[in-house]
């Protein structure tokens, strides 16, 4: 095992090695200008960055083109060294100009965009449900928890949610699918062999990505769970290590800038927490309080929210906020609230008479801790 970490390590250097020489070919410090196509478009720290061949442009809060634009960016070229990794540099206070606005995108580019048209539409569609049977801001709060919507968390309610510890169970789709995952697990256990089980952890994360709108950090742990789960499936708890390992070397290795990604991070520290934390904590416990309690406390998604919090909390308060201890009291009385919000949330899209009642009563003391701890 060693041996085989050891070759993915210098590997994973060797790609960043590569990545980094590209960038010697240009002196940084410069006014450099530069003219193509926006290959995509991202957002990180709330800022907008775009992306044309190997150079990155931060165009502040409000993008300044869309994918398949054509600009023209004159900057100052810097080299950071995350990016260096990817051998891509960054063009700092740049003058960004709209060459082509009504530029026609690729047919490929068309049915892309069409189909996360569609997606956006249907999401909106199921949002409507929540805004009809609960009142503000608890139906942002499910939206948000259940859809990765996040458009309708008022910015009041949002900056309580930062400043109480609790803005990642609205922003990290990545933890927040994993808890699918472990939460299905969890209950599957008690109805079907390991394989079964496995199945239909995995299918219902599939379909809760396709409700969160398919996005990057999503798909991501769809595909770490996918492989941490058939390590498990094949009976070996070291399989399921090194699966996890891999996964995250793949990821790394496609984009190496992912290292600083905090749904990334958060990611990989769920699977470990589901794959190592919760099973440790399981047996330490069942010799205090019995192996029947140990069993409901995992088959209601207890065991898995405390095993993910562990190892997800540290990363949390670095990314959004500072360590403190009303993060740690905030985050006790939310996140054991966070599993059955999410299962009878999505009971609501369904029937929401039926599940409106008991949905509105868990966001709504979720709500009153963001308050209380956030004022």
């Amino acid at each position: 095992m060693s041996q085989r970490v050891f070759i993915l390590i210098f590997l994973l250097f060797f790609r960043g090695v590569l990545g980094w020489a590209e960038t010697l070919k240009f002196k940084t410090g410069r006014l450099i200008s530069i003219t193509g196509n926006v290959v995509n478009v991202d957002y990180k720290d709330s800022n907008c960055i775009m992306r044309v061949g190997d150079f990155l442009i931060d165009s502040g809060s409000i993008c300044a083109a869309s994918a398949g634009s054509k600009i023209k960016a004159v900057g100052t070229l810097e080299r950071r060294a995350i990016d260096s990794f990817q051998g891509r540099l960054w063009l700092d206070s740049a003058e960004i100009k709209i060459l082509d606005k009504n530029s026609t995108p690729t047919a490929s580019q068309s049915g892309g965009q069409a189909r996360r048209g569609w997606v956006d539409n249907f999401r909106v569609s199921l949002v409507s449900r929540y805004k009809k049977f609960l009142p503000e801001p608890e139906a942002g709060l499910v939206a948000g928890v259940v859809l990765g919507y996040k458009k309708d968390i008022g910015q009041d309610f949002y900056d309580q949610m930062i400043r109480s510890g609790a803005v990642h169970i609205a922003v990290a789709s990545g933890y927040n699918i994993l808890l699918v995952g472990g939460l299905v697990l969890s209950v599957c256990f008690w109805f079907w062999r390991r394989s079964k089980a496995v199945i239909a952890a995995l299918m219902a994360m599939i379909f809760y990505a396709l409700l969160a709108g398919g996005e990057a950090p999503v798909v991501r742990a769809v595909w770490m769970a996918g492989f941490m789960y058939l390590g498990q499936v094949m009976g070996r708890g070291s399989l399921s290590y090194w699966s996890l390992m891999l996964t995250a070397w793949v990821m790394l290795m496609i984009e190496p800038a992912l290292i600083a990604s905090a749904s990334f991070q958060l990611s990989v520290a769920a699977s470990f927490g589901l794959m190592v934390i919760e099973p440790w904590m399981s047996r330490r416990a069942e010799k205090v309080v019995g192996e029947k309690l140990i069993g409901f406390l995992g088959s209601s998604g207890v065991m898995t929210t405390l095993s993910t919090m562990m190892v997800t909390l540290p990363i949390i308060w670095w990314h959004f906020g500072r360590m403190s201890l009303i993060g740690i009291v905030s985050n006790i009385l939310i996140l054991p609230m966070v599993p059955p919000l999410m299962i009878l949330g999505a009971g609501m899209l369904v029937a929401p008479v039926v599940f409106s009642v008991p949905v509105y009563a868990l966001a709504h003391w979720i709500v009153l801790v963001i308050n209380f701890f956030g004022s």
